[in-house]
């Protein structure tokens, strides 16, 4: 349900644009360039997925529903690199993920990441990678392979690729790596390793 309402909105986002070319520049802002940098304002960002239990951590085939809203930071470091431009933004992410195949019923937490972007010369698209971590909460159960306990750490990476419809408004599609355990507090520590797609909403401000 979640993700036929996010590919809904993402359509009627894309059917917007107008027909318009993806890659064409974004209007100008006065600018040296004349041209929109998104890697200067704040971005708030919307993303949900799908993620599939991978590696031998746990015996359980567990499948995790991701919803993440992420803050980012405008540019802390640019430079040049070919005909596009490299970018480092640090970010903050709220994680709400429902566990839709598994003991567990829900995972909430919180991580930090930096974010390293290339954009291509007319700013509407950006390659992107991402990792961070941080912590959260899980309701754990009594279950061999389940999680050990209900405090959990966390860890990810993510690559895609990001593109502006509109001046201030992107979507967003990745592929996106999870790993959830307690830090070795219990004995055994069950770990999740959970891999699967992305894909989002990007406004900034």
């Amino acid at each position: 349900m979640k993700l036929s309402a996010s590919l809904f909105f993402l359509t009627a986002a894309l059917c917007s644009a107008g027909g318009k070319s993806p890659l064409a520049p974004l209007p100008a802002s006065g600018g040296a360039s004349g041209i929109d940098d998104p890697a200067d304002h704040w971005t708030v960002e919307v993303q949900t997925g799908v993620l599939w239990q991978a590696g031998g951590n746990t015996t359980i085939d567990y499948v995790i529903l991701p919803q993440i809203l992420s803050i980012r930071t405008p540019e802390h470091f640019r430079m040049t690199l070919g005909e596009g431009e490299l970018t480092l933004r640090a970010g903050f992410n709220l994680l709400v993920e429902p566990i839709a195949r598994g003991p567990e019923s829900a995972y909430l937490g919180f991580s930090f990441s930096p974010t390293l972007e290339y954009w291509l010369p007319s700013k509407k698209a950006a390659f992107f990678i991402s990792s961070g971590g941080g912590m959260g909460w899980v309701d754990s159960q009594d279950v061999p392979g389940a999680q050990g306990q209900d405090r959990t750490l966390n860890w990810f990476a993510q690559a895609g690729l990001r593109w502006y419809i509109r001046p201030n408004l992107a979507v967003m599609g990745s592929c996106f790596f999870q790993h959830m355990s307690n830090g070795g507090a219990t004995d055994p520590n069950p770990g999740i390793d959970a891999v699967g797609p992305m894909m989002g909403l990007t406004w900034h401000f």
